[in-house]
């Protein structure tokens, strides 16, 4: 007996210096890690006239609040919960980790973890959610290294700021904004209670979704709170019978502060790697809240109820390239997915102006002439039969403005032809498109798709007379010291022909002018009566896809609407977006001058029939087309 009691005695000698080597180098191991809690990066973001509209910390969209500003019930609440030990450990609690892995053991799954909240916040850091033996000891090593280099103060404020609370909301500040439109200084008892409870499960214990459970951790944590002295039997009681009130959003990712063009400043941070470079910026953008105020409430007042379609919207200012708006969902919340700049659809006829310029440009003028009538094309051994909308031809010679006025299937294919459909492709590469292009005959009816963000920069092109317009979101940026570190530039190259850019943008306006109509209105003509400026413009509808794309020379706005999957689109779910677009353009344009080009000095404009581009006859139409002095109509010279 005697000489097996020695023999456990050195056993239990052997394995106390066993782990005390272990537990030593360990230590050791932990103390040479090098993980730092990353610095704050401080960026505010405003609108083109100076208003903020969000606020970025550590490239994530979210509030962080300092903890001398967070509420000690709140701080209470977490440590009753979470941590009891957290201001007399290391990093880790021994005796919790023990009775975690006795429970795991016990019921052969990882049911518990024994975290402290330094361990919970070095996952939220540096490790994934997952449930396994190497990560737990990561995270341990990691909290133990983070206490050695931190206060127990900058780790709480951390830790507060990093916690998820579902509905997308992370850190503490936005989910007291969230849940009760309120700072995390300015909550009672039972609403820290309430935001306590949710990090153990954020779906399981959203007070919004799950009420009940909600409750139950609530009142738990209250108790909690009463058996650590944190608060009296009474506020414990009170706080119980508080009745709550949920605000249910976050105002910051609302539609009124363009959470869609948030995203897109986001990108183009991350690309000027301001985050790794700078602590505190201003950023300084081309959104123009006011514009997209604007747009928000024509979209609601034309919007069908309860339908499922889509919209996107993109608006850029040509002479600067300043993004001035981009919505790319009727619901941020619903779906961030941007339809403006991400959605590849068919833009159907709203494609036809770069083939018209490719015309311009190879000797067509607005007074060319082919013959619309219902037409089989063959081409490679195929036959091709396009028709007009509603199956209606004027069946006879018609100019190139009529075609664009009323959007003439036949005449753009016969265009396309005649150029060789080469030429079309090269001139939409040319234009800033970056999709796959099709080269083949119905390209000019806009059978290959295209971004919403693209097609409406190559009408800028068109607005700019020429310039290489591209979309430019963030403006300046300025450090804490006030210096520019950060200023696009939008002198933009001359890459297009001024005066094949002005003859079509004034040859575009003949789509809200219903003189031109023969057999079948122009496409803007029942828009026409709302415009009180001058505009170029062009629609186009498929099957899936609906658009409307306009400008002058001071903005150029893009519509779309269609479904996700691309549903066929009912002809009652056609009409309301030219209306969308008119309002929007007029209520942004009220007040401001005329907003239209000066003549080229190589242009001329001369009298004409616009349908048939012929000198008009008695009774006739008659209208001013513009035309290159030296690509002049035949019958002028006769």
């Amino acid at each position: 007996m005697r000489k097996l009691l020695k023999l456990l005695k050195y056993v239990f000698i052997f394995t106390v210096i066993i782990v005390f080597i272990l537990v030593g180098g360990f230590i050791y191991y932990t103390s040479r890690l090098d993980y730092r809690i990353p610095k704050i990066v401080s960026v505010e973001v405003y609108d083109r006239n100076g208003e903020k509209f969000f606020t970025l910390n550590n490239a994530t969209k979210q509030n962080y609040v300092p903890l001398e500003e967070i509420d000690q019930d709140i701080i209470d609440a977490f440590i009753s919960i979470e941590d009891k030990k957290f201001y007399s450990h290391k990093g880790i609690d021994i005796l919790r980790i023990g009775g975690a892995l006795l429970a795991n053991i016990t019921n052969r799954d990882i049911i518990q973890g024994g975290s402290t909240i330094t361990q919970q916040y070095a996952r939220n850091l540096f490790l994934s959610s997952s449930q396994s033996i190497r990560r737990k000891t990561e995270e341990i090593m990691i909290a133990i290294n983070l206490e050695a280099k931190y206060s127990k103060e900058e780790i709480l404020e951390g830790y507060l700021n990093t916690i998820y609370f579902d509905h997308g909301i992370y850190g503490i500040e936005d989910a007291c904004l969230f849940y009760f439109n309120k700072h995390a200084k300015d909550v009672t008892l039972a609403e820290a209670a309430t935001l306590a409870a949710i990090p153990k499960g954020p779906v399981y214990y959203s007070p919004i979704n799950n009420p009940e459970n909600n409750q139950k951790r609530r009142f738990l944590i209250l108790d909690e709170m009463y058996e650590d002295g944190k608060i009296t039997e009474l506020q414990n009681y009170e706080a119980k019978q508080e009745v709550l009130q949920f605000y249910g959003k976050l105002d910051r990712i609302e539609d009124e502060n363009a959470p869609y063009y948030q995203d897109l400043v986001m990108k183009e941070l991350e690309k000027l790697k301001i985050f790794d470079r700078y602590d505190n910026v201003k950023v300084y953008t081309g959104l123009d809240l006011n514009f997209n105020k604007i747009a928000l409430a024509t979209i609601e007042e034309h919007f069908p109820e309860g339908s499922d379609l889509e919209i996107a919207l993109y608006a850029i200012d040509p002479k600067t390239g300043h993004v001035l708006g981009c919505i790319g969902g009727k619901d941020y919340n619903a779906s961030t997915f941007n339809r403006a700049t991400m959605a590849l659809r068919q833009p159907g006829s709203a494609i036809k102006p770069f083939l018209y310029y490719a015309a311009l440009e190879h000797g067509f003028s607005p007074a060319t002439t082919f013959k619309s009538t219902k037409t089989n094309f063959y081409v490679n051994g195929q036959v091709y039969s396009p028709t007009n909308f509603n199956d209606i031809y004027p069946d006879r010679d018609v100019s190139m403005a009529y075609a664009i006025a009323v959007s003439d299937n036949i005449y753009a294919i016969k265009t396309h032809l005649f150029l060789g459909t080469e030429v079309m492709v090269k001139t939409l590469k040319d234009f800033g498109f970056t999709t796959p292009i099709n080269d083949n005959v119905s390209l000019a009816l806009g059978t290959s798709e295209v971004y919403l963000s693209e097609l409406v920069q190559g009408y800028a092109r068109f607005a700019s007379l020429g310039k290489k317009v591209k979309p430019v979101y963030i403006t300046k940026i300025v450090d804490e010291k006030g210096k520019v570190v950060y200023e696009a530039k939008n002198d933009f190259e001359q890459e297009y022909s001024p005066d094949s850019c002005f003859i079509l943008s004034e040859t575009m306006t003949n789509v809200f002018d219903n003189r031109l109509a023969i057999n079948i209105a122009t496409t803007g003509a029942p828009i026409a009566n709302k415009l009180t400026r001058k505009y170029a413009g062009k629609s186009g509808t498929t099957n899936t896809d609906n658009w409307m794309i306009g400008y002058n020379a001071d903005i150029v706005l893009g519509v779309w609407t269609g479904y996700d999957k691309k549903k066929f689109i009912e002809n009652s779910e056609v009409k309301f977006i030219k209306h969308i677009w008119a309002d929007i353009m007029e209520n942004y344009l009220k007040g401001k001058g005329e907003c239209w080009y000066e003549v080229p000095e190589n242009v001329i404009s001369i009298k004409v029939n616009p349908t048939t581009g012929l000198i008009a006859k008695k009774n006739e139409y008659r209208k001013d087309l513009y035309f290159k002095a030296d690509n002049l109509p035949w019958y002028i010279y006769n």
